[in-house]
């Protein structure tokens, strides 16, 4: 009988009326209290915390890469205290005592704090970064903060632990989502912005204005503006670009700007220094937003050419104007006809193409699709390997084993080439699978083989129906065909193409890494890998025992355990019986092991036999169970009543065979995988059952007198229900307590339904009309409660989990 413990769990909605006071349940060591009046939390000794919860978040492990990762186990609590906010951890444990005026969680990833007019930051652990002396503070980098002291602002290095640029500054900016960490600052004095350093040398002059937008870290400074125009200043030379001498100024490729003069363009590397004359009609970045290389594309009199970032002119002005730079590596036209070219300027190809373009690989040498009249072939520059034109399609594979190789079609068949553009899969198949760096799973219209690179050839013809690995990293392939009658059968071969076992048994099983079960209709046989032959097995009847290198074998009559690796049997033999008193057909007396052992059936009663074949318990019960906690369950019958009790695997008596089994329940209403559930019949037509727990050293902790008991997870004890009265007990089954309960409050994120869970002290009791707090030691606190309330009643709950 399935029996389900239902446990009362009243939580009272906040508009109920509170009458006096009331308590929540206890959770991480905090529990709720309200009277008509006020509200205020406890710990587990009944003493005040704090007043109120303010808001709840996870804290954070680590950021990285701008991803965030927050440890979802952990919570912290931001609390109210007499007016003033204070954190603690789950455990209700203090982490910034409540004398702060101001806690908040901050860009998800930090705690704002405040006090009296200063204020810091700190992790969302609470541990505080910077020390809670000044005004404001903000975030530079992990290691910088600008900090406001006095009304001007200076920068505080937390590894230093001091100020390292004096508070004289009206304002700071930072370009904290640039690509990388900037050794300089945006500052801004007397109500201009300059530049000065991390040592507070000044780099550009105070004689800017200044807007949070286009920010950059590098030798250039985009976001200024000087006499309402924008300028862009080259920090190595403080020299100033813009109007009227300059304009469509814009930094590209590798920190180069690029800026027309008297209606051309020209280039200015890093350091300031010009590197290309003002002759071009453009200057553009071939690679796009998000990629970078050695090249830029120069315009002039229609033509396209190819300068590096030195201003060195790799191509002059003679291509086409579409221009593709795949790292050193430039795919250019002329008269509509496409090269590669290296990069210095020399075409690598000895025709043209109609279409050239970078094959998407993700490392390793780049390669290039190359088209000729609707065809498809590909080069690799790094070698001067060409595959020709002669496919429909052509593409990298970008995941699995066959990852970075090139797939080509034609008509509907694959083929497979390394990156290196030699073949490795003819294009004739209709799909593959990689195994290894050579073997490959080949499947035409006949069906599926295995096929050699380095042979070139078919080591098992695909002519099978399917074809299989045994598991991810196995060296042997499961085969099926059909038999003259069209049904399956299946054989075993190796990777290299050897054969195992041929394709002819209905049933091929594992038995352990060495053997192998074969099945051909009544007949049975054991492969070895080792030696490669297949020993008939002298029986009819022969299935996996499921013990290591067992089988239990029968020949109509009789029943045995063989072992494969001894190739003999090892028990005695067990006479076949009928399951059931009409049955006709015999079957073997001996049960699937688990935990060493087996059931055995022999002349109507049941056993327990080892993988020797040695009885563990004489085969003198009624009934027996192997239990999934690794015991067994042995039952009398006692005229139309059954008795049980428990033994263990060796056959040490745990539980006498006292207590009554119930013949219309389930099997899992005795399985526990911490206790032995207990059941005494209470008689008559009620088929009720009282319940109790014994220890899996078959010890009762509690006798089997309840209704239901609830089990706490953990050795946290018992609940016991006994005509809607509970008794709490603890882990060795002591009563805590004298005194019964008519309910007990769990946790509200206990699901009703269950029948265990952890028992946390102190535990919310109810006792007539009142509710108490019994402490594990069975006293309680003092405070009498006339109502159960939610624990989570916040102020404000933040929305982010981060």
């Amino acid at each position: 009988m399935n029996k389900k413990i239902i446990f009362f769990i009243a939580l009272l909605l906040a508009g109920h009326t509170l009458p006096a006071q009331q308590g929540s349940v206890f959770t991480n060591g905090l529990a709720r209290i309200v009277t008509k009046e006020k509200s205020w939390f406890i710990d587990t000794t009944g003493q005040k915390v704090f007043d109120k919860i303010v808001a709840v978040y996870h804290p954070v492990d680590s950021i990285v890469e701008g991803s965030i990762y927050s440890n979802t186990e952990k919570n912290m609590l931001i609390v109210s205290s007499n007016g003033k906010k204070g954190l603690v951890n789950e455990k209700g444990q203090w982490v910034l005592k409540p004398e702060y005026d101001t806690l908040e969680v901050r860009f998800n990833t930090y705690l704002a704090v405040y006090r009296q007019g200063k204020m810091t930051y700190a992790d969302t652990w609470g541990k505080l970064l910077v020390p809670l002396q000044f005004e404001q503070v903000g975030i530079l980098d992990d290691d910088r903060y600008d900090v406001k002291q006095q009304g001007k602002w200076g920068i505080y290095d937390v590894r230093r632990q001091q100020l390292v640029i004096p508070a004289v500054y009206d304002e700071f900016d930072y370009c904290g989502g640039c690509g990388r960490k900037s050794d300089y600052l945006y500052a801004k004095k007397n109500g201009r912005w300059g530049i000065i350093s991390a040592a507070n040398e000044e780099l550009v002059p105070f004689a800017f204005d200044h807007s949070h937008s286009r920010m950059r870290s590098d030798e250039w400074v985009c976001s200024f503006r000087q006499n309402g125009k924008d300028v862009v200043v080259n920090i190595p030379r403080k020299k100033v670009y813009g109007e009227p001498l300059y304009s469509q100024m814009e930094v590209i490729g590798d920190g180069m700007l690029k800026l027309q003069k008297d209606g051309h363009f020209g280039l200015i590397n890093r350091q300031g220094e010009q590197v290309l004359d003002f002759v071009y009609d453009d200057i553009s970045d071939p690679y796009g937003q998000f990629a970078s290389g050695p090249f830029l594309t120069i315009r002039k009199e229609g033509k396209t050419g190819i300068v590096d970032m030195n201003g060195r002119m790799v191509i002059p002005p003679s291509l086409d104007e579409e221009i593709i730079c795949s790292d050193d590596y430039i795919v250019a036209a002329r008269n509509g006809m496409y090269n590669v070219f290296d990069s210095a300027g020399k075409p690598l190809l000895k025709e043209d193409y109609s279409e050239i373009e970078p094959l998407k690989i993700t490392g390793g040498a780049p390669l290039f699709a190359l088209k000729q009249k609707a065809l498809y072939g590909f080069f690799n520059p790094v070698n001067g390997k060409i595959v020709a034109p002669a496919f429909h399609e052509i593409d990298v594979i970008s995941s699995g084993k066959s990852k970075g190789m090139v797939q080509v079609t034609y008509q509907g068949k694959s083929g497979l080439y390394r990156p290196d553009g030699s073949q490795l899969l003819p294009l004739k198949y209709s799909s593959y699978e990689l195994l290894n760096d050579h073997v490959l799973m080949v499947t035409t219209g006949a069906g599926t083989g295995l096929f050699d690179a380095n042979t070139r050839e078919e080591i098992i013809p695909a002519k099978f129906k399917y074809m299989s690995r045994l598991s991810q990293d196995s060296t042997l392939l499961s085969v099926t065909s059909e038999n003259e009658s069209g049904d399956p059968v299946y054989g075993l071969y190796h990777i290299s193409g050897k054969e195992l076992a041929p394709p002819v048994y209905t049933y091929i099983s594992a038995l352990n890494q060495e053997h192998y079960l074969l099945t051909k209709e009544k007949t049975h046989a054991v492969l070895s890998l080792s030696t490669g032959k297949i020993a008939a097995l002298p029986y009819t009847d022969v299935v996996p025992a499921h013990a290591a290198n067992l089988l239990v074998v029968s020949d109509g009559r009789q029943s045995w355990l063989w072992n494969v690796v001894e190739n003999k049997t090892v028990s005695p033999p067990f006479p076949m019986v009928r399951k059931y008193e009409d049955d006709t057909v015999l079957t073997s007396p001996i049960g699937t092991f688990a935990f060493g052992v087996a059931l055995l059936e022999k002349n109507g009663k049941m056993g327990v036999i080892n993988t020797s074949g040695k009885e563990v318990v004489p085969v003198i019960y009624d009934g027996a169970s192997l239990l999934k906690q690794g015991v067994v369950l042995l039952a009398r019958k006692n005229g139309d009543a059954w008795k049980y009790g428990y033994v263990d695997t060796t056959g040490k008596l745990l539980v006498p065979l006292e207590y009554d089994y119930n013949v219309n329940g389930y099997i899992y209403d005795y399985e526990d995988s911490t206790y032995l559930p207990l059941y005494k019949s209470e008689g008559g037509y009620s088929r009720a059952y009282k319940k109790g727990i014994a220890g899996r050293d078959g010890k009762v902790l509690v006798p089997a007198i309840y209704d239901r008991v609830f089990v706490g997870i953990g050795g946290t004890g018992f609940l016991a229900d006994k005509d809607r009265q509970f008794t709490i007990l603890n882990a060795a089954g002591k009563e805590v307590t004298s005194a019964k309960f008519s309910a007990v409050m769990l946790d509200p994120s206990v699901n009703p339904q269950a029948d265990a869970a952890v028992l946390s002290y102190p535990l919310l009791c109810r006792q007539g009309e009142r509710y108490v707090y019994l402490l594990s030691n069975g006293k309680t606190l003092p405070l009498q409660l006339t109502a159960v309330i939610r624990f989570e009643e916040f102020d404000n709950t933040i929305g982010y989990h981060p």
